[in-house]
């Protein structure tokens, strides 16, 4: 026959009948981060689709090059030679 404070482990008594006893809320704040870091990226790739809808991004990456066709063809061929 088993003594009570054997199944329990020693020094812990029986569960409450109600609901779970020392909860600290590990869960809930777990799940609350990861939901905040997916809603973040959401509103991240959600802003990289805009900007790309618009124009912005590419006009941004152009911009961007160190070879590109609005420095003129002198600074064009200045660049590529350099390589």
């Amino acid at each position: 026959m088993l003594h009570p404070h054997v199944a329990y482990g020693r020094g812990r008594s029986r569960p409450e009948p109600g609901g779970l006893r020392d909860c600290t809320g590990q869960a809930t704040v777990e799940y609350l981060v990861v939901l905040g870091a997916f809603v973040s990226m959401l509103a991240g790739l959600a802003l990289i689709w805009h900007a790309g809808g618009d124009g912005d991004l590419s006009d941004r990456a152009a911009a961007a090059a160190s070879h590109g066709t609005e420095q003129g063809s002198t600074a064009l061929l200045k660049d590529v030679l350099s390589y």
